[in-house]
C-alpha cells in the first residue's frame, strides 16, 4: 500500500474512522435494506482502496506518498456510482427493468470497470480475467456449440442485473462483506491489537517450547490460533512468520523445513473451529445452517490436520536433533482473559442462537472493555496511561479493521461479478451437467474433477475467493449426486484452503519462503508432504459422515481411531524416521495401510491395519533391539 502524507493521510484517516463508525453504527441500530447498506459499504471501499493501493506493485524500498490524478478520479468516480444509487434506491425498488436516467447506464458500466480494477489490485487478473469472459459469453452466447450454447442476453439486461437489484453487484457476497465480515474484520483487528499474536505465540512456548522440536511445535500452536482471527493464510504468516520462522531457524530446522511449518500452519488456521476464517461465515449463509453445526463438523478434519503437522514435525525433529528449550514465559492471567473472554463471548452468542454479526459486535465491545480493566491493573489505576494505551488500541483497531474490510470487499465485489454472470448465463448447471457426465455418475471420479478443478480455482486467491468460486461452480453437480450441502461445501473450502499451499501458485508457501530466505519450489514440495493425509481426509468424510460428527457414537470413535493410525502412518513414511530411517518398502507398505486405513468401509480398514501395522513393526522392532543393546 502507499505510505501517505499529509493531508492524503489525514483523508484516507477520516474516511477509515467514518467506516468503521458505520459499520458499528449499522450493527448496532440493524443494517440499512440492501441496496442502501451495501452501496454505502461499497463507496468507502473502493474510496479507500484507490487511494492506498497503486496500480502496480512498489518495488523493493519504493514509496509513494501521494495519490497520483487518475487515482484520485477513479476514488471520486466510485464514490458518485454508489452514492447516486442510494438517492434513487426507493425508485429502483419499485422498477427495477428501468433506467431512471441516462446517468444510470454510465455509472452500472462504470461500476463493473471500477470493481474489477479494484480486485485485480486486490488479488491480481484472476477476477477481472473471469469477468471480462462472462461478459463476452453473456452477450455472445448463440457463439458457442452445444450445452455451452444460448441466446444473446442484451446491454440492459446485463447492466441492470449488476447495477438495478440484489442478483448483481449487490448480492449476497457484498452482502456478507457488509455486515457480518466488516464487524468480524473489526473484531479481529482489536483482538490483535490487544496483542493476540504475540500471546498466541506466548502459549506455544510455554506448552510446547520445551518438547522435541519445540520451536516448530510453538510455530503450529501460535499459526493456528491466530489463524481464527486473521482469515488470510498470508496475512497469519506475516503476523507469525517473522516470530516464529528466526526461532526455528536458530534452533535447527533447514530454512525449507522452517517456511513449511509456518506456511501449513497458518493455512489451517482458517479450517480450526471454534472462529475458522471467513470462508466459513459465506458458507453458513450460502446453504443456510447455523455457525455452530459448521464448526462442529469441522472439529475432527482439523484435528486430523494439525495432528499431521505434528507427527510430521516431531520426526523431522527427533531425525535433526532438534530440542526444545526450557523457557517459559510468564504470561499474566490478564493476558489470557483479554483474549479469551472475547472468543467466549463469541461463541456464547452464537450458542445461544444469535448471528456471527451480533457475537462479533458484543465480543468487539468485550474486547476492549477487558483490555482497558486488565490495563488498569498493570497500571495500578493509572488512568491517563490508560486512555493513552486506550487509544492506541482503538486506532489500531481502526486501521486494521479498515485494512481487512478493504481487502474482503475487494475481493468478495469481484467475485459478485463473477457470480451474478455465472448465475444469469446458467453457466453453472452447464458445468454440473459436464462434471457429472465425465465422472460418468460415479461420486469418486465427481469429487476428484471437483478437487482439482477448487484447486486450479484457488491458485494465487485467497481461500475466500477460492471457496466462493468453487462453490458456485462445483457445489451444484456434487449436491446432484446425493451428497449433502454441508458436506459439499466443506470439501470445496478444504481444497480452497489447500491451494494456498499448492504448487505451482501457492501464495502461502511464497510468503513463508521469503521470510525463510528459503527455494519455494522445495517448501511447496515439502508443505504438500505434510498436508497429504488431508488431502485425502475431505474424500473420507463425504463417504463417513462420522468425520464431521455426523453419526451414532461408535462409528465416530472408529472412524477417528482409524483416521488418525492413517495419518501417523503415512507421515511416517514421507518423513522416512521413527527412531532410525525407515527402509523404502517400509515406508511404501505404511503408505498403502495409511491410505486404506482412511478409506471409510470396516474390511479395507482393517486390511489396512494390517499391512500398515505389520510395516510398522518391521521397522521398529529391530531399531528398538539395537537401542537396548546399546
Amino acid at each position: 500500500m502507499r505510505k501517505l502524507t499529509g493531508p492524503w493521510k489525514v483523508i484516507v484517516n477520516v474516511l477509515s474512522v467514518l467506516l468503521i463508525a458505520f459499520q458499528i453504527y449499522t450493527t448496532a441500530r440493524g443494517p440499512f435494506s440492501d441496496i442502501i447498506q451495501r452501496s454505502v459499504h461499497l463507496s468507502f471501499v473502493l474510496t479507500l482502496l484507490f487511494l492506498l493501493k497503486p496500480p502496480r506493485k512498489l518495488k523493493e524500498g519504493e514509496e509513494q506518498h501521494s495519490v497520483p490524478w487518475y487515482d484520485v478520479i477513479l476514488a471520486l468516480l466510485s464514490a458518485a456510482c454508489c452514492v447516486y444509487l442510494v438517492t434513487i434506491a426507493n425508485r429502483v425498488l419499485y422498477d427495477p427493468l428501468q433506467w431512471v436516467s441516462g446517468f444510470d447506464k454510465f455509472a452500472s458500466v462504470a461500476l463493473v470497470a471500477l470493481i474489477l480494477e479494484a480486485s485485480r489490485r486486490s488479488v491480481g487478473w484472476t477476477f477481472p480475467i473471469l469477468g471480462l469472459a462472462f461478459l463476452f459469453y453473456a452477450f455472445f452466447g448463440e457463439w458457442f456449440p452445444d450445452i455451452w450454447g444460448h441466446q444473446n442476453f442484451s446491454f440492459n439486461l446485463v447492466f441492470q442485473t449488476f447495477y438495478h437489484n440484489t442478483r448483481g453487484i449487490w448480492g449476497t457476497m457484498l452482502g456478507l462483506s457488509a455486515t457480518m465480515l466488516a464487524m468480524f474484520g473489526i473484531f479481529g483487528a482489536i483482538l490483535s491489537g490487544t496483542g493476540g499474536a504475540e500471546t498466541f505465540i506466548r502459549m506455544g512456548q510455554r506448552f510446547t517450547g520445551r518438547f522435541t522440536g519445540g520451536s516448530g511445535k510453538v510455530a503450529v500452536i501460535a499459526s493456528s490460533l491466530f489463524g481464527m482471527i486473521s482469515g488470510s493464510a498470508i496475512g497469519n504468516v506475516v503476523a507469525t512468520g517473522v516470530f516464529t520462522i528466526p526461532s526455528m531457524k536458530k534452533a535447527g530446522y533447514s530454512n525449507e523445513w522452517a517456511a513449511t511449518v509456518e506456511a501449513v500452519a497458518s493455512t489451517g488456521g482458517q479450517i480450526m473451529p471454534p472462529i475458522l476464517g471467513a470462508a466459513a461465515f459465506i458458507m453458513a449463509q450460502l446453504i443456510g445452517v447455523s455457525y455452530i453445526e459448521i464448526a462442529k463438523a469441522a472439529i475432527l478434519p482439523a484435528f486430523l490436520y494439525y495432528l499431521s503437522t505434528f507427527i510430521a514435525i516431531h520426526l523431522v525433529s527427533v531425525r535433526d536433533k532438534i530440542h526444545g528449550n526450557n523457557e517459559k514465559p510468564s504470561i499474566r492471567i490478564g493476558e489470557y482473559l483479554v483474549i479469551l473472554i472475547p472468543l467466549a463471548i463469541f461463541i456464547g452468542y452464537l450458542l445461544s442462537g444469535y448471528t456471527v454479526l451480533v457475537g462479533a459486535f458484543y465480543a468487539t465491545i468485550g474486547a476492549l472493555i477487558t483490555y482497558i480493566l486488565n490495563f488498569l491493573v498493570v497500571s495500578k489505576g493509572n488512568v491517563k496511561e490508560v486512555a493513552k494505551q486506550t487509544g492506541h488500541v482503538i486506532w489500531h483497531t481502526v486501521q486494521g479493521g479498515t485494512k481487512s474490510i478493504v481487502d474482503m470487499c475487494g475481493i468478495l465485489a469481484g467475485s459478485q461479478i463473477t457470480v451474478a454472470l455465472i448465475n444469469l448465463t446458467g453457466f453453472g448447471v452447464k458445468l454440473s451437467d459436464v462434471i457429472v457426465s465425465v465422472g460418468q455418475g460415479n461420486v469418486f471420479l465427481c469429487l476428484v474433477c471437483s478437487m482439482l478443478v477448487c484447486i486450479i480455482l484457488g491458485m494465487g486467491l485467497p481461500t475466500t475467493a477460492a471457496y466462493v468460486l468453487g462453490a458456485a461452480v462445483l457445489a451444484p453437480p456434487l449436491i446432484t449426486l446425493g451428497l449433502k450441502p454441508l458436506v459439499v461445501h466443506l470439501f470445496v473450502m478444504y481444497y480452497a484452503c489447500l491451494s494456498a499451499i499448492t504448487p505451482p501458485v501457492c501464495v502461502a508457501v511464497f510468503m513463508a519462503s521469503g521470510l525463510a530466505k528459503a527455494k519455494w519450489v522445495k517448501v511447496g514440495g515439502i508443505a504438500c508432504m505434510i498436508a497429504l493425509p488431508v488431502f485425502i481426509v475431505p474424500f473420507t468424510f463425504c463417504y463417513n459422515p462420522a468425520l464431521i460428527l455426523d453419526g451414532e457414537l461408535l462409528p465416530i470413535v472408529i472412524g477417528l481411531a482409524t483416521a488418525m493410525i492413517g495419518v501417523a502412518l503415512i507421515d511416517i513414511c514421507l518423513v522416512g524416521y521413527i527412531r532410525q530411517p525407515v527402509k523404502l518398502v517400509w515406508r511404501g507398505l505404511m503408505l498403502v495401510g495409511g491410505i486404506l486405513l482412511l478409506i471409510p468401509d470396516y474390511i479395507i480398514s482393517l486390511i489396512g491395519l494390517g499391512v500398515g501395522g505389520a510395516a510398522f513393526l518391521a521397522a521398529w522392532l529391530p531399531q528398538r533391539k539395537v537401542q537396548q543393546a546399546r
